[in-house]
């Protein structure tokens, strides 16, 4: 079941209706009415700011996550046709460079150098991205989790919005709406037992150029690692919502903060 986040008058009328029965319900009746409300009125429902905090905190603290000038990620990647090793790289302010390679071989190079998206297909020269998939590729380096803390996003443009609350495998979410500043939204699901951002909703294709239709997909990510006072998730799984087809599955062999990297790197092959 889904709460609207905008319900504190509700949450505060009802409080009142609570301290009311004191007088005049047992104790164990006041228990069971605020457990079916779905309420505490000892707590106070939190804010956009509220989760921020608290998902940054647990990701190592904004000082940690802002000192990340850089990232290089070794891992490997399962999809139902093929199975590769890539190396992604990310750097402020917002560039990024995947480079895949299969049996040992470099076979295929995808970036974006913070203005253009480009792509080498193993032979040939370098050709330049679609619109799409340079917007897929920017979307990757925006979005927290790779490169950027949460507390981050909205300095760059997007906007942040708690659109209530969801029951999913026995935990209740928060679901935090992001928009970047191109219109592309997603929606985070940020687990309150750990402040870990553990899953992510939104319609999209998986691969825009082998196929571009859109697709309702659910990232999950976990095995959460501690890197130099950083927390990464280490393992990421993409499904059809609709179909429950896994669609991708990526584990991350090392991760390297701060390697030094070129500026020029993102620019060719």
């Amino acid at each position: 079941m889904i709460i609207a986040a905008n319900k504190s008058r509700y949450w505060r009328r009802l409080c009142s209706v609570y301290k009311t029965l004191v007088r005049h319900v047992s104790l164990a009746g006041i228990h069971a009415i605020a457990l079916l409300a779905g309420v505490s009125c000892g707590e106070k429902p939190l804010s956009v700011d509220d989760l921020v905090d608290r998902n940054v905190n647990a990701m190592g603290g904004a000082a940690a996550l802002h000192a990340v000038q850089s990232v290089k990620i070794d891992l490997h990647i399962v999809d139902p046709g093929f199975e590769v090793n890539g190396s992604y790289y990310a750097a402020r302010p917002g560039k990024m460079r995947i480079d895949i390679t299969a049996g040992g071989k470099h076979v295929y190079t995808e970036a974006f150098n913070g203005n253009r998206g480009w792509q080498w297909k193993g032979e040939g020269d370098p050709v330049a991205e679609s619109a799409k998939a340079t917007a897929a590729l920017r979307h990757g380096v925006e979005l927290p989790g790779n490169l950027f803390g949460l507390d981050e996003v909205r300095q760059r443009g997007a906007k942040l919005e708690l659109v209530g609350r969801e029951h999913v495998d026995g935990i209740n979410y928060y679901l935090l709406n992001i928009s970047l500043a191109d219109g592309y939204s997603t929606t985070l699901y940020i687990d309150p037992n750990t402040w870990f951002i553990t899953r992510r909703r939104d319609v999209r294709p998986l691969h825009v150029d082998i196929d571009p239709t859109p697709t309702s997909i659910e990232r999950r990510s976990s095995d959460f690692r501690q890197v130099e006072g950083v927390m990464f998730p280490f393992a990421s799984l993409e499904l059809d919502l609709k179909s429950g087809k896994e669609l991708e599955r990526a584990t991350i062999n090392s991760i390297t903060l701060n390697p030094p990297i070129e500026p020029s790197f993102f620019d060719r092959l």
